[in-house]
């Protein structure tokens, strides 16, 4: 084995653990939290994370995407210190601003829009939070410029595990509730904060070019509009669903929707891995054949990892949350099948920015965006969450339709893809009702069983050599 095929490999193990670790420990402790947080606990923590992931997006203005393509492009190292320590000041400093501006107007706009949730504490705390994460962005990213997986994981889980244990200090030994969870973030966000300078200090030069920032902005500002309507597609349930349902129900929904989330393990370990690959290649000859085994390898984990999922969508809620959270089992296969497609969407999107259509991408997300929420606000007040499900999955199927037009994918992986996912969706509806209902390690077998099958039948059925797929040389993916 190569070492090109050896790093590609290791990386891979790298970015997944960077995926696997922090999903674990929120499994490990979401059932003792759920003991001691009531569902309209975690409808507020989900709803003022779902507002700071838009700000998080305007924050950050799609400047990591700049300095991740970018990077390569500038000639000398210093000019390379220069744009990393440029972008992270300017970043800074931009946040500083957005802070303020937040403090100033989120009180007059909870009063207005009389929404359910006071600024103080939980709004106010979740700004200041947001603030250090959005910060974190440019540290993490020199890490991955610098094809450095080891040091990119070690910063980001310390931090992750750091403030897990903490969480579990404050909210159960303390006995601090909600509030903890969120003074937990604050006490290790802080001290983080000067490991990130520290970093950049290292790796960067603190200088502010107002030419090279001007020229980042020119790069990113178009990708925003496209960033903020998918999060509007990914995430405005939760906003709409606060107006027509309790904050019990939006808790259930979104303990449901953070296990549902545990299929981005898989999807952003191969997409944080072959991101590289379709970008460096991209103008290869043998570029298309490479795209398709790629896509193959793609399609099946991710729908595969999705399937797994959603059929044991009753036992992982049995495992990870409270009773008072159980009925939420019933909505994750239909919240997999939104993850998967949307999964999807993360791979085709890479392949037109790689040729250059980011306003193709802007135009999809945002014609996305506005079906979403028009059809969040027609379903919802009829069908409950079910209806924002049902508006979320048909939305994100835009993106894939239209994107699949212009790529032109395979028909065979097309059609592989429609047939899993119709089995994400119905198996589960059956299998508790029909199969061993009153023997459960039988059950759990049998669907173990049925989940290796997929797997392992996919690879064929999509002309894939199980055995050269573990190796990336034979399947021509790396040079």
């Amino acid at each position: 084995m190569g070492k090109a095929n050896k790093k590609i490999i290791s990386s891979t193990i790298f970015y997944s653990i960077g995926e696997i670790v922090p999903r674990v420990l929120a499994f490990l402790l979401m059932p003792i939290l759920t003991k001691y947080l009531s569902p309209a606990d975690y409808g507020i923590t989900s709803y003022t994370t779902t507002i700071m992931t838009f700000v998080f997006v305007i924050a950050s203005l799609s400047l990591n995407t700049f300095l991740l393509r970018n990077y390569y492009l500038e000639k000398t190292e210093e000019s390379k210190k220069e744009i990393i320590g440029g972008i992270f000041v300017f970043i800074c400093l931009f946040n500083l601003a957005l802070l303020v501006i937040q403090m100033v107007i989120f009180p007059f706009a909870i009063a207005s829009f009389k929404i359910n949730i006071p600024f103080y504490p939980f709004f106010l705390l979740a700004i200041i939070n947001n603030f250090f994460d959005v910060i974190a962005i440019i540290p993490l990213v020199l890490y991955r410029i610098k094809e450095n997986p080891r040091a990119f994981i070690i910063l980001s889980l310390s931090k992750v595990i750091l403030q897990f244990i903490l969480t579990y200090f404050l909210v159960v030994h303390m006995r601090e509730g909600l509030l903890g969870s969120y003074m937990a973030r604050l006490y290790i966000n802080v001290p983080f904060a000067f490991i990130y300078f520290f970093i950049i200090y290292k790796n960067g030069i603190f200088v502010l070019s107002l030419e090279k920032i001007k020229a980042a902005l020119i790069f990113s500002l178009p990708l925003l509009p496209a960033s903020l309507s998918y999060l509007i597609v990914s995430v405005s349930d939760r906003i709409i669903l606060e107006r027509f349902i309790s904050l019990r129900d939006l808790g259930i929904y979104s303990v449901a929707f953070t296990l549902s989330l545990a299929l981005n393990i898989v999807i952003q370990s191969l997409y944080k891995t072959f991101e590289q690959i379709i970008f460096k290649r991209f103008n290869d000859v043998d570029f298309d054949v490479l795209n398709l085994k790629l896509f193959k390898l793609f399609s099946i984990f991710v729908i595969c990892g999705g399937f797994t999922i959603s059929i044991f969508s009753r036992e992982i809620f049995m495992m990870a949350a409270s009773k008072s959270f159980y009925e939420g089992y019933r909505l994750m296969p239909t919240m997999v099948i939104a993850v998967i497609i949307s999964g999807l969407n993360t791979y085709t999107g890479t392949l037109l920015i790689a040729a250059n259509k980011r306003k193709l991408v802007a135009v999809l997300t945002t014609i996305s965006a506005v079906v979403c929420i028009i059809f969040n606000f027609v379903f919802v007040p009829l069908l409950g969450y079910w209806g924002s499900l049902y508006a979320t999955i048909f939305a994100v199927s835009i993106i894939t339709i239209v994107s699949y037009i212009k790529l032109n994918p395979n028909m065979r992986v097309v059609s592989y893809q429609i047939v899993l996912l119709l089995m994400v969706f119905f198996v589960p509806l059956y299998m508790d009702k029909y199969i061993m209902a009153n023997h459960f390690f039988v059950k759990i077998l049998i669907k173990l069983l049925m989940s290796i099958i997929v797997f392992l039948v996919s690879f064929p059925l999509l002309g894939i050599n199980a055995f050269n797929a573990i190796n990336l040389r034979k399947l021509k993916i790396i040079k």
